[in-house]
């Protein structure tokens, strides 16, 4: 159908009745979406030109290759331009400039031998057997500047012009060419009985198309006329159409039919109901669509029967390793549009993104706050982890009523991570990027299970490396070669200087390669929560453009922090997980100053965010955030807390952390402590356990040498410092009686450092 309308200072005869499709464009391969003839001031091409473009969309279910494709502007030479070897992946689109330069080597930039013309004209897209696969059976017509004429979204066989051309990117779906958006006499809401629903449209002549069974409405769906009655849960969904206009954004609704037994349901925490609408269960493997309503409370209490703040569309599947087996399902949700496509909305207070994780605590984690706690802390000490927020949830499966018997119990909001301005904020690679410094960042990946299909960039076995973003099945395509190239040589290039002769320099060895202080921080979070599968599964990291291997954000510790698993029973014990296994770590911990580093981290974190009172504080306001819904919590899922009860789960958390600190605080040499005498003449008392000693310096370097040895400008402390108003001194404790056994591949006996510094009038550690 080619819907045409006057733009005002443009018009046009209107065309009637239906524009017919090729006989062979079932919308279900790759085909035509938009294309732009006249391009004024659009999309410049890589010399800086703007000539005309073709839009490429692959709308099946796999990868498709291109190789030995054509497109044609001729209809007597359907092999006019031959396209390279190029794969687009399913959703994806590919555009090509209509320039006449015959470019192919390229396949980030191709450009047909040939041009559109502006007055209108023919195109076609041609399988490899030169059979016709997309185009338009009448041609394209001719258009004013800068204006495109494409497909509509979500019924692709109608066809029309677009104001904003959008190369690249899914096609718009609304502005002043299009028919507004259908008023809904009521938005989305739970109800009781009965709802009665009546559909609008600001152009009155438009005509209303609807759909009750969750598919987009089309020209071919009932025609809307009166209200609706509702006695049961309901998704209705509109179009409207009106001939000289383009269809109007769909828009749905969903009216939710409660028992009155879920209605009664209220908490102290913000209710999501996830509601499959009685469609398919979600399984791991592959994704479903859903209703998700959310609910906050009002005056410190959230009810069903209040509106929700927040409905959506949204694509879910049960998530996880081991976890997807567990009684309870966790899930990995995305907002999604009208049209399936993935939208940023912001949850709960959150920043806005279209991913989230929704995990459930499990019997592993009888406390419930593993998560919520680590990543707290993370952030705490200046390392982004995600984000949480403690939420319950109903999830329906089934068609009919909300019952009470489908609440799903507690669990935690996360936000995926991801690249993104408030996630992990790197830039992001585009297939453009094939040249530094762009080709340098920013990646994503972890070290994993391999997943269904998945080989890594690295791998032994069922694990690797593994690509997050771009995901593994986008960075081996044929024009993302440069990419994948360039990351599996950066790797190569780090493993070698890890390895070399030379690899403690810090110029020519592993730092040039591994931003350090993430690294530590990374591990010794690790290490404080005992997590029995850090550093070999679902452990994070990535690479800034034009920056170091930078490990984080943290993932999954419902098996630590003394959980039921076992393997972290023993709080006074290293190895209660592979803290010094797993890639790169046993050589970063062969070389003495790196392990030196860790020391002093971990001292300066015990005396702020790793000490016992704010260890302790943050653990009580978690637990005081779920004191309502942890006894629904353990009643749905019969958990089983060790001591019989939800008080004696907290205690052996804190009781933990606290053997924890202590055992590693009792292998190190403790810093000096030091006091100022308030007389006129200010002097510096250090002290240190009996048979400890301290060195110090006095113009700000540190008292110990690289790879241990006491600096040449420290002194040893006998006897109280006198202090004059310019002066920073730095002291170590060396206590060779203290060593670090049955972990570390290294010992040390240095303390970290503690500064008094005058002349900023500053005194501490």
């Amino acid at each position: 159908m080619n819907i045409l309308r006057p733009f005002g200072w443009w018009c046009l005869a209107l065309l009637a009745g239906f524009q017919t499709v090729l006989a062979a464009d079932s919308f279900s391969s790759i085909y035509i979406t938009e294309i732009l003839a006249d391009n004024q001031h659009g999309l410049k091409d890589d010399d800086g030109d703007r000539p005309g473009w073709v839009e490429l969309y692959n709308g099946s279910g796999s990868a498709l290759s291109l190789a030995g494709w054509f497109l044609t502007d001729t209809k007597t030479n359907l092999t006019k331009w031959r396209l390279p070897g190029i794969t687009l992946l399913p959703d994806k689109y590919l555009t090509v400039f209509t320039s006449g330069k015959a470019r192919v080597t390229n396949l980030v930039h191709l450009h047909t031998n040939f041009r559109l013309n502006p007055g209108g004209g023919y195109l076609a897209l041609v399988n490899r057997s030169t059979n016709l696969v997309s185009g338009f059976s009448a041609g394209y017509p001719a258009l004013p500047p800068d204006t495109s004429f494409g497909r509509i979204r979500g019924e692709p066989a109608l066809t029309g012009p677009f104001r904003k051309p959008t190369p690249g990117k899914p096609n718009s779906i609304a502005g002043p060419e299009f028919v507004p958006e259908v008023q809904f006499s009521m938005t989305s809401r739970n109800f009781l009985e009965t709802v009665e629903v009546a559909l609008s449209c600001t152009e009155t002549s438009a005509v209303i198309h609807f759909t009750l069974d969750g598919t987009l409405p089309t020209s071919r769906s009932p025609i809307w006329r009166d209200a609706l009655t509702f006695t049961n849960t309901t998704q209705l969904r509109a179009r409207a159409y009106q001939p000289g206009l383009l269809p109007s954004p769909p828009r749905s609704e969903v009216y939710l039919r409660c028992h009155t037994n879920a209605l009664e349901f209220t908490s102290s925490l913000p209710v999501m109901i996830l509601d499959t609408l009685g469609s398919d269960t979600p399984t791991s493997s592959q994704a479903s669509l859903a209703h998700l309503s959310v609910f906050e409370p009002v005056n410190g209490r959230t009810a069903l029967t209040n509106r929700p703040t927040l409905i959506s569309r949204v694509s879910q599947r049960v998530r996880g390793s081991t976890s997807s087996g567990m009684p309870q399902p966790g899930f990995a949700m995305a907002f999604i549009d009208e049209l399936n496509q993935e939208r940023s909305l912001p949850l709960l207070g959150l920043p806005a993104d279209s991913d989230w994780i929704l995990y459930a605590p499990n019997a592993y984690d009888p406390v419930l706050i593993h998560n919520p706690f680590i990543h707290q802390l993370s952030r705490d000490i200046g390392r982004y982890s995600p984000r949480t927020r403690f939420v319950e949830m109903f999830v329906v499966r089934n068609a009919g009523r909300v019952r009470e018997a489908h609440y799903a119990g507690l669990y935690v909001l996360e936000e995926k991570i991801k690249i993104g301005k408030h996630r992990v904020n790197i830039d992001r690679l585009d297939a453009s990027d094939t040249k530094p410094p762009q080709v340098t960042g920013g990646y994503v990946l972890k070290v994993d299970r391999l997943g269904p299909g998945e080989s890594g960039l690295f791998s032994s076995g069922e694990r690797g490396i593994i690509y997050v973003e771009p995901r593994e099945q986008t960075i081996l395509l044929p024009q993302r070669a440069a990419q994948r190239n360039y990351l599996a040589q950066f790797f190569d290039d780090f493993e070698n200087a890890l390895g070399s002769e030379g690899w403690k320099d810090p110029t020519r060895g592993y730092r040039a390669y591994l931003d350090v202080d993430a690294a530590i921080d990374f591990h010794v979070l690790e290490v404080l929560s005992g997590n029995v599968d850090a550093l070999v599964l679902s452990t994070f990291f990535y690479k800034p453009r034009n920056g170091k291997i930078t490990f984080g954000p943290h993932w999954d510790f419902d098996r630590a922090l003394g959980s039921t698993d076992g393997r972290d029973d023993d709080p006074r014990n290293w190895n209660t997980g592979p803290f010094f296994g797993g890639p790169w770590w046993p050589r970063l911990f062969t070389d003495l100053d790196f392990w030196q580093q860790w020391v002093d981290r971990w001292q300066e974190l015990r005396r702020s965010h790793f000490s016992g009172t704010n260890l302790n504080a943050l653990i009580d306001r978690l637990a005081t955030e779920i004191k309502e819904a942890q006894p629904r919590q353990y009643r749905r899922w019969d958990f089983q807390p060790r001591g019989g009860s939800y008080q004696s789960e907290i205690a052996l958390m804190k009781d933990w952390l606290a053997n924890r600190v202590d055992f590693i605080d009792s292998q190190l040499a403790e810093p000096p402590a030091w006091k100022i005498s308030s007389n006129a003449n200010r002097t510096l008392t250090l002290s240190a356990p009996t048979n400890a000693t301290i060195y110090y310096t006095l113009n700000g370097t540190d008292p110990r040498l690289s790879q241990g040895g006491a600096s040449s400008n420290a002194f040893v402390y006998r006897e109280p410092i006198a202090l004059t108003n310019h002066e920073r001194i730095i002291a170590r404790t060396r206590n060779p009686s203290r060593r670090q056994r049955g972990g570390p591949p290294l010992t040390t006996p240095w303390s970290s450092p503690v500064t008094v510094e005058l002349d900023a009038a500053k005194v501490g550690p």
